[in-house]
């Protein structure tokens, strides 16, 4: 391929990671401003959603994963890590915040709520994309928490188990089925979504 050919090549593909990305907010437009303040707002209520029971230190499975991945996929991967910071932020004022540590609070918080804005790299047109972008922006997550858990839970850790071991299984316990629940909760969001916004999906060039 020669040097010119090469470039026009890799022109479409970065124009498609400059809209997956969407990292200058001066050019975000009234409605993806809203957007954000929106998917803060709901990933507060549906954080309330949530099955009857919680983790010892922490966690849930509830639907607060949903607007903030559904931003990622639709709006990018930078106004989700702006919805992600604020939203982890306010958790720490609801009910049930738990908080021991300045770090831990940073990674279980503003930390693990930006992390699955990467989702919005992943061009989302189908059941497997979806499962790619919602278990890229989960296993994102599942670091940050992974990291607190072996950090500085690991006294909790029973003694025949690993404290690595102990932190994965934690909270894998609890992002497992709210992965799978976002999923199945997304797909006909982003669905209605697409047709009643045709002019918003990512560039097809």
């Amino acid at each position: 391929m020669t040097r010119s050919a090469s470039l026009q090549a890799g022109a479409p593909a970065s124009r498609r990671l400059r809209w997956r990305l969407n990292a200058n907010p001066a050019s975000w437009s009234v409605p993806i401003v809203a957007e954000i303040g929106v998917a803060v707002a709901l990933a507060v209520v549906l954080s309330f959603v949530r099955l009857p029971w919680v983790m010892p230190q922490g966690g849930t499975v509830s639907l607060e994963m949903v607007p903030l991945i559904f931003l990622a996929v639709r709006r990018g991967v930078v106004p989700a890590l702006v919805a992600g910071f604020v939203y982890g932020m306010l958790q720490l004022m609801l009910p049930g915040a738990f908080m021991f540590h300045p770090a831990q609070v940073a990674l279980d918080y503003p930390l693990a709520f930006m992390a699955p804005a990467v989702a919005g790299f992943v061009n989302v047109t189908g059941w497997r994309s979806l499962w790619l972008a919602v278990g890229l922006g989960f296993g994102a997550r599942l670091v940050f928490h992974f990291l607190s858990g072996l950090i500085f839970f690991a006294t909790y850790a029973p003694a025949w188990e690993s404290p690595w071991l102990y932190s994965i299984t934690y909270n894998l316990l609890y992002l497992v089925p709210e992965a799978v629940l976002t999923v199945v909760v997304l797909w006909p969001l982003l669905k209605a979504y697409d047709a009643a916004f045709p002019q918003l999906r990512q560039p097809q060039v």
